[in-house]
């Protein structure tokens, strides 16, 4: 989606505010989503649970490119949002149930090599078929390569179904859970330092592609430089950063990775008009320390969740992070301006708060015990 900004901006007519409200359509959905699962996720299979919320998901992107309104945009995003905002904690819970808390970060490393290639592959390939033949074409890309995926899925995800209560009805021990989860304070640290590290690199993420159309020079086919040079970087760095953390320790290694991923969020934020290969040194850089922080960030998240609730945690945690990016993206949008020449001002006000909160999430972390 973010990588389109140029062309939903040109195409619908829309402004900063606006491409924010789209973005946030999903990860305010996401959100609501991630509230009900509270209620659902710990008390059934995790392979039903996800090839359920896997269809749900194609189904929604297949409508989204059927929008022929920012309306109707703004509705079905908002429907993918519900489907697709908890599959990412239902992944995590499903590593915390298989994988020891000793190779936890090493297994997250690989999971996050499958975001990597994501974004080295598929996103330069939908922004490719975006440009040449409609927006459209991109949705509808997704939806069938992941139909071809929702069927490996179904032959190949085991059963997971160790977490379930054997007593009581799921709404009593689903405000157990939740009582558990919410009065543990090392859990509470864990939700607030995601509230914090997602909001600085959420306020940026979705303004890198229109800012670097309209201010750098980019051409919109040369954001595909971007994501494939990056992506395919943290295919690579993402499982490293996971054998390092566990190896050397999960907060020194992100603690390092967040000063270094300091740098390319003030370069990008700052950046004026610069060849290509000079904005692929920060844009990757990005991507490579900016993603790769997350990685034993996580791992230590999930850490704090006691295996019987780690369903429920992760579907808070996952609505916190949602609710996160929807309030990052909206408030970016409200501190960027867009001049009648097109260009953008306030971006580098986006950094610096970028910047702050990374700093701050480190003090967060470092009081979060990974005992689970």
């Amino acid at each position: 989606m973010m990588p389109l900004g140029p062309q939903f901006k040109r195409i619908f007519g829309i402004g900063p505010e606006m491409w924010s409200a789209v973005i946030s359509s999903y990860t305010f959905a996401a959100a609501i989503s991630g509230v009900a699962a509270i209620f659902l996720l710990d008390f059934f299979d995790r392979r039903k649970a996800l090839i359920f919320l896997y269809s749900g998901f194609i189904i929604s992107t297949f409508l989204v490119g059927f929008a022929n309104s920012i309306e109707m945009l703004l509705a079905a995003r908002a429907l993918t949002g519900l489907f697709g905002g908890i599959i990412g904690a239902l992944v995590l819970a499903i590593v915390g149930d298989v994988v020891e808390n000793k190779d936890r970060g090493k297994a997250i490393g690989i999971v996050m090599t499958g975001f990597s290639a994501a974004a080295s592959l598929g996103v330069p390939l939908g922004l490719f078929l975006g440009t040449k033949f409609g927006w459209e074409v991109a949705f509808f890309m997704i939806a069938g390569f992941a139909s071809i995926l929702l069927g490996f899925a179904i032959k190949l995800v085991p059963s997971i179904d160790s977490h379930r209560k054997k007593k009581g009805t799921r709404m009593k021990n689903s405000f157990i859970a939740l009582k558990y989860v919410v009065r543990d304070k090392n859990q509470l640290l864990a939700f607030a330092f995601t509230l914090l590290i997602v909001f600085g690199q959420f306020s940026i993420i979705p303004f890198i592609s229109p800012y670097m159309v309209a201010n750098v020079g980019f051409e919109e086919i040369q954001l595909t430089y971007i994501y494939l040079v990056g992506g395919s970087l943290t295919v690579f760095t993402s499982p490293f950063f996971g054998k390092i953390a566990d190896r050397y320790g999960r907060l020194k290694t992100f603690l390092g990775l967040m000063l270094v991923s300091l740098i390319p969020i003030y370069a990008i934020t700052n950046m004026s008009p610069n060849p290509v290969w000079y904005v692929l040194i920060f844009s990757s850089m990005f991507f490579v320390f900016a993603a790769g922080r997350m990685v034993p960030a996580s791992a230590m998240v999930i850490g704090t969740a006691h295996p019987n609730y780690r369903g429920t945690f992760m579907s808070l945690r996952s609505s916190l992070l949602s609710l996160g990016q929807g309030i990052a993206a909206f408030c970016a949008g409200l501190i960027m301006v867009e001049n009648p020449d097109g260009t953008f001002e306030n971006f580098n006000v986006v950094g610096y708060i970028g910047i702050a909160t990374s700093i701050l999430s480190f003090f967060i972390l470092r009081k979060i015990k990974d005992q689970y």
